[in-house]
């Protein structure tokens, strides 16, 4: 071949930008060029090689690292002695490996191609490295601009580590379920489908400048044979091999693909020689590789140590063989300087031409240049780790694991499942010890029951353990730890399989497989099935959304398992406006720079100005940054997680009341500029009577900012024996906490008391409780029942809220609940599980302006509820014009809206939030330490959640260091 020749062929290949109708949004600017590559260059470096240097770029060697000192050293005197083309590194980890690189491509005159096997990623060989899916379960992805994505960063990685080959995609049509080594390492069945998905992947490496490989030509899908222990032999037709198996390698060569590994199978229809693999056959190599499908790339050998071919035939006349076939580079050859004898023998009986070893010579130095290699720079360890495991990955990881999740049917119609709606529900998880990921993702949606059993369990323990959830509507069961391999049924048991056929038989059940598509053969008759492939956390959480539609689904299966499931099955599933979690970048923010969350929270809890945190943060309906930092105390016995309920003191008042008078201003039941001594009688012979809803949700009422109740009773040594009782009675019935009971004709003490309080100007903006402690009265008796009912039935409970509630004490145990202060009034001890304010504490617990507790993403859900003008979980709570109308700013001497604080968008006040939110933005603030802020112009959501107050309320520095506003910041 004449250099130029070869020069604008590999041009062609570097650079070809077809993608068969993928609409692959990469910069042509970043696609390979050969404009550096001078073909002079390489001809002179050619004429001054010795005949040995020639033969020895031919091979590519093993590097094991776990096989110790004496392996390594058998390289690098390989390496030294006879001057190899390359290195395939296997298991190990990064550094090892960039040290090895480092020392052995110092050894070397012409610098080593470094390979390796990374067909998921770098994690196939590499410890401490991105693993990305199985090319199964991309197969059933429908967006294959994520494959060339996954290609981009899996090259980067590559090019990190010094590596140039990497030995992937795997376009092996895999269409024999029995096939014991391709399998899951196939895009599946489907022929076109695997020809996109492959050179997706393969054009997001070369666009790195990585040299991609298409294996394992012509096609190992079809054989139930593993070619590292014997040789497989396929005996369908050349027109069947034409038209399915070489489809995909036709198409990739045509697209530009830099390199073919050729595989180890014996086929009759291309080479009828007894025990001739096609990686050493002439007509398969030479004749229909290179002839036929015009492939001018790399065409490398399948490693050369494998039983398939090595049992035929001796070191040394082996590798000669799969030369003179047409491989330009042996792969894991069994003796490098037998076979370079070899070669040379062949050379000098005129069997081999010294033009034909020139060529490939050329072809390969070509290509090194290409790769970079005209010289070797020693690989930094600098940020190693950091640098091969970043952001953008776990990005990508979180998309792909969204996007594999199939609903394979759903003959009942039980997807998806509504908060709210479907009562007890129950999880039984086969294969694990205790819950899981999964498990604890479904509890965000919905009050499911969770058991786990381990995967050895009997039937009889399995049918015993769903009895205990006899009374649920829908019985969730999802199976773990299986096997990615047929040999061992997949690691699926058989009690485990006879149970779920059975039970889904007898129950509504929603069968969640998390192993190999294959291994729904033991599922038949399994009316709704979710196949979600890989037992990892990211598979687990997008499964769980998928049950609810808090994410779409829209995967097929790409392969055909029985007559039952066949390929392309898969049910799409529209998402819902439910809140979802995934990675910051899937809504266009910048993982790294919320990671400095986390140090301005811990210094806050180093500072003590909190004992610990919640923090949630969530844009265009996705949760991306959810994390609790430091103890419920001091004393950092119990941790905060994101399940634990804080009391929200102050939010509240937008939380329960101020939603509480939408509705009943959007039914007509209220008007905002009527008093509200329309509806509390005794409060029309007051100076109050005019006071209106929109000047109490204004804070322009009038009213004292805040009263101490419980002051007075407790001055008065009568009053305070018929008040209060440390002994709860039938006289003595209100629970306040802290073990003190209030009388409840007390109550109506605390509303004449209000009635009597002195006034401040009416229309001059003060805060101040007062009003809206009066409005619970108001929603009471217009809405038909107590408030804490009123806000559970038309909010919380239809928009799948489990965790916002007055008196959690009711519900949760004392665990879960957050304590705040010792001695805080009243009431002696420390408060925990009683709400922190003394007013709302003498109504029960259940107060207009106090009252609620709840964790993060309760908070986070009726804010997006909002954002979403109104709907939320299928439903409609609010008409948009409602929300305009309360969140809007409502005065210009105030910065309040009706019932929500607003930002200070004047320079110079305080500002309750970021200095950086539109003006647009509402929210508020509780004393206990808490924030819950919204901004439609980024339909952003941001949830803080402390006590602060604990031990004392006296404890201010929270708020001096401005803790909140930074993190909003």
């Amino acid at each position: 071949m004449k250099m130029e020749k070869l020069m604008k062929r590999i041009m062609k290949i570097s650079g070809m930008m077809c993608l068969f109708g993928l609409m692959l949004v990469s910069n042509p600017s970043e696609s390979p060029s050969m404009n550096s590559i001078h073909v002079d260059e390489t001809e002179h470096q050619l004429k001054t090689m010795s005949l040995d240097e020639k033969i020895a770029q031919l091979f590519m060697i093993e590097v094991r690292p776990t096989l110790g000192k004496a392996h390594l050293d058998e390289v690098e005197r390989i390496v030294q002695n006879h001057q190899v083309g390359g290195l395939i590194f296997f298991k190990g980890d990064p550094l090892t490996q960039v040290r090895l690189t480092n020392q052995y491509q110092q050894l070397s005159k012409i610098p080593m191609f470094i390979a390796i096997d990374g067909e998921w990623g770098l994690s196939m060989r590499l410890s401490q490295t991105v693993s990305y899916p199985y090319q199964m379960a991309l197969g059933g992805i429908d967006n294959n601009e994520l494959i060339y994505q996954m290609g981009r960063q899996i090259g980067k990685h590559c090019r990190r580590m010094g590596i140039h080959i990497n030995f992937a995609p795997v376009i092996d049509i895999n269409n024999n379920p029995a096939n014991p080594v391709i399998n899951y390492r196939s895009f599946g069945e489907d022929r076109v489908n695997v020809a996109q998905k492959g050179w997706a992947y393969a054009k997001g490496m070369q666009d790195e400048r990585v040299i991609a490989c298409a294996k394992h030509f012509p096609g190992h899908g079809d054989t139930d044979t593993d070619s590292h222990l014997d040789l497989p032999v396929i005996k369908h037709n050349r027109k069947r091999l034409d038209s399915l198996e070489m489809y995909p390698f036709k198409q990739l060569i045509d697209s530009g693909v830099m390199s073919v590994m050729t595989a180890h199978l014996y086929i009759p229809a291309i080479d009828a020689t007894p025990n001739q693999a096609i990686s050493i056959s002439d007509k398969a190599i030479n004749g229909i590789l290179k002839k036929e499908m015009g492939f001018e790339g790399l065409a490398i050998t399948d490693a050369l140590n494998m039983k398939g071919v090595a049992k035929f035939h001796q070191p040394g006349a082996l590798d000669l063989k799969a030369l003179m076939a047409g491989n330009d580079i042996l792969l894991s050859p069994g003796d490098v300087p037998k076979a370079i004898e070899m070669i040379k023998d062949a050379l000098k009986k005129g069997t081999l031409k010294q033009s034909y070893l020139d060529d490939k010579v050329k072809k390969i130095l070509m290509f090194k240049k290409w790769a970079g290699l005209d010289s070797f720079t020693a690989i930094s360890e600098e940020n190693l780790l950091a640098d091969l495991n970043g952001q953008f990955d776990q990005y990508l990881l979180s998309r792909m694991a969204e996007e594999e999740i199939c609903v394979v049917k759903d003959e009942e119609h039980l997807l998806p499942l509504r908060p709210g709606k479907v009562q007890n529900l129950a999880s039984i998880a086969i294969g694990i010890q205790s819950g899981n990921e999964f498990q604890r993702s479904m509890s965000q949606y919905a009050d499911v029951k969770h058991a786990a059993v381990a995967k050895g369990s009997s039937y009889d323990a399995l049918m015993a353990q769903s009895r205990k959830f006899k009374d649920a509507e829908v019985l969730i069961i999802s199976l773990h730890g299986t096997s990615k391999f047929p040999a061992s049924n997949y690691g699926v048991p058989a009690e485990a399989a006879r149970f779920i056929r059975d039970i889904s038989q007898a129950r509504k059940v929603i069968f969640v497989n998390f192993g190999n598509a294959y291994n729904l053969k033991n599922f038949n008759e399994v009316p709704t099935l979710i196949l979600a492939y890989e037992d990892q956390v990211l598979n687990h959480a997008k499964a769980a959304q998928a049950l609810f539609a808090a994410v779409g689904t829209r995967a097929k299966l790409p392969v055909t398992v029985n007559q039952e499931y066949k390929v392309k099955m898969g049910l799409m599933l529209s998402p819902r406006d439910l809140l979802s979690y995934g990675h910051p970048r899937e809504v266009m923010m910048d993982a790294e720079k919320l990671d400095r969350i986390d140090s301005i929270v811990l210094s806050a809890i180093a500072d003590k100005a909190t004992p610990g945190a919640q923090v949630l943060i969530s844009r265009h309906g996705k949760v991306i940054y959810n994390k609790s930092f430091g103890h419920t105390t001091y004393d950092i016995k119990a941790p905060v997680n994101n399940d634990l309920m804080y009391d929200l003191a102050s939010i509240t008042k937008i939380a329960a009341t101020t939603l509480s008078v939408m509705k009943l201003y959007e039914e007509g039941k209220l008007l905002l500029d009527e008093p509200l001594s329309k509806y509390l009688p005794g409060m029309d012979t007051t100076n109050k009577k005019d006071i209106t809803f929109r000047q109490v949700l204004t804070h322009k009422s009038g009213f004292k900012d805040w009263i101490p109740f419980y002051i007075s009773a407790m001055d008065d040594p009568i009053a305070k024996d018929t008040v209060f009782s440390t002994v709860r009675s039938e006289r003595f019935s209100v629970e306040c906490g802290g073990g003190v009971y209030l009388n409840p004709n007390y109550l109506p003490v605390i509303t004449k008391t209000i009635f009597e309080s002195s006034m401040r100007p009416v229309g001059e903006y003060k805060y101040s409780d007062m009003g809206i402690i009066l409005m619970k009265q108001v929603i009471e008796k217009l809405g038909g029942m107590p408030l804490e009912e009123y806000v559970q039935k038309h909010f919380y409970q239809p928009m799948g809220m489990m965790n916002m509630t007055y008196r959690p004490l009711e519900k949760e145990p004392l665990e879960r609940i957050v304590p705040t202060e010792n001695n805080p009034d009243f009431r002696k001890g420390l408060l925990q599980g009683y709400v922190h304010d003394p007013a709302a504490a003498m109504y029960g617990g259940v107060g207009g302006h106090a009252g609620l507790f709840s964790n993060s993403s309760d908070l986070a859900i009726l804010m997006q509820m909002l954002l979403n003008g109104g709907t939320f979980n299928g439903q409609r709570f609010f008409k948009e014009e409602t929300i305009e109308l309360f969140t809007g700013k409502q005065d210009k001497d105030s910065r309040r809206g009706l019932g929500f604080d607003k930002a200070e968008m004047t320079r110079g006040k305080i500002n309750p939030a970021s200095d950086l939110c539109s003006a647009r933005s509402f929210g508020h603030t509780g004393f206990t330490g808490t924030q819950v802020w919204a901004d439609p112009e980024y339909d952003l959501v941001f949830v803080f959640l402390s006590n602060r107050i604990h031990p004392s309320s006296e404890n201010r520095t929270l708020i001096k260091q401005d803790t909140r506003s930074k993190i909003m910041d």
